[in-house]
């Protein structure tokens, strides 16, 4: 039997994705991100369940080194028990960045470090070991699945190599971070009841440097794609995807939208929005700290998408998440909400079952409950 299924793992404010495809001859296995440290004890628990199975683990994509995407990765190194290896690992570091070693953000250093003391594969299949659009080669093929970079672009990580210095220390210079939404800021009130109209305006996109380096692909087997959008900048997406949306006619295929930053305001713009025909839209995070995602994103989707009944798809039951269950604005708008069933911040998405007439496959793992 074919599997294709995306898993979004319990990373708190973060992700931790594994990505599972197959068929009667084996299942294959990608990791994306570790989610914050908590997230670690249940991907180490999935990991050991694979090993058992005799199941490789082909790739660990650390996207970019902000916490809620590193410090469950970092975990994953510095454990001695690992039940699995990957084959390969994406990552790009302060080397990768600048190729030339200076003080850098601790977490990143440490990565590339413990990364280093393995002797695995690192950025193998980019050229000068460095993974950007541009290094690329199209598509990249991982034990049969296709692989093409949106993000980041050299000139991205270039200016990240730049700055990585300014950010630790707080030295004069040091850039304001205006993209992610600070502790204590206002959030945008979810209306009551739902008028998404007035939320799906556009507005700012995300300016913030580290952001702007993330990891962002889309994969595909046997005909079915998904989008991994890490925290990527969207008008680097939406640039990526320009010519292949235009060789399918002015928008790109795809079933499944994994949200950039969580359902950011900032990240999710009617342009990047308006190159995808896509129904289903994941948002990995429990809102913590910064109030993901924002009722903007989710409106945007919601009226700029491509024309269909849309399935928003929520690894937790939060304040922030709860209100899109509305029968009456589902009705009126064309969507639904789908929420864990047993085990919040666990969800296992089907994207064999994700179909242009709406039905979206979401289940619980047995090994969660």
């Amino acid at each position: 039997m074919d599997v294709f299924k995306l898993t979004l793992l319990p990373a708190g404010d973060g992700d931790c994705l594994l990505l599972t495809w197959g068929d009667d001859g084996g299942l294959h296995h990608m990791i994306v991100d570790g989610g914050r440290a908590s997230a670690y004890p249940r991907l180490h628990a999935r990991l050991a369940d694979m090993a058992r199975r005799s199941e490789p683990l082909h790739l660990y994509v650390l996207t970019h080194i902000d916490a809620d995407h590193i410090a469950g990765a970092l975990t994953f190194l510095r454990a001695k028990d690992r039940p699995l290896a990957p084959a390969d690992v994406w990552f790009n570091g302060h080397a990768q960045t600048r190729r030339v070693c200076r003080r850098s953000f601790r977490q990143g250093d440490e990565y590339s470090e413990l990364l280093a003391g393995t002797g695995w594969p690192w950025n193998r299949h980019f050229r000068d070991g460095v993974a950007a659009v541009e290094t690329a080669p199209d598509p990249i093929d991982v034990a049969g699945l296709r692989i093409t970079m949106l993000s980041p672009t050299l000139e991205r990580l270039a200016r990240l190599g730049e700055e990585w210095d300014r950010w630790f220390t707080g030295a004069p210079g040091r850039p304001e971070r205006r993209g992610t939404r600070r502790p204590g800021e206002q959030l945008t009130p979810i209306p009551e009841p739902l008028v998404l109209e007035p939320l799906a305006v556009d507005g700012p996109i995300d300016t913030e440097t580290p952001n702007g380096s993330s990891i962002a692909f889309i994969a595909e087997w046997r005909g079915r794609r998904v989008l991994l959008g890490a925290d990527a900048h969207p008008d680097v997406l939406a640039s990526s995807l320009g010519p292949l949306a235009a060789a399918e006619g002015g928008r790109l295929h795809v079933d499944l939208l994994k949200a950039p930053h969580h359902g950011s305001a900032k990240n999710m713009s009617r342009q990047l929005i308006e190159a995808l025909d896509c129904r289903s839209l994941a948002i990995s995070s429990n809102g913590n700290i910064h109030g993901h995602p924002d009722p903007e994103a989710i409106a945007r989707f919601v009226l700029h998408g491509a024309p269909g009944m849309k399935h928003l798809h929520f690894n937790y039951d939060t304040p922030r998440t709860s209100p899109w269950r509305s029968m009456d604005a589902g009705a009126r708008y064309g969507f639904d909400a789908r929420f864990p069933e047993e085990v919040d911040g666990v969800m296992e998405i089907d994207l064999l079952a994700l179909d242009d007439g709406g039905d979206a496959g979401v289940s619980v793992d047995a090994h969660e409950q």
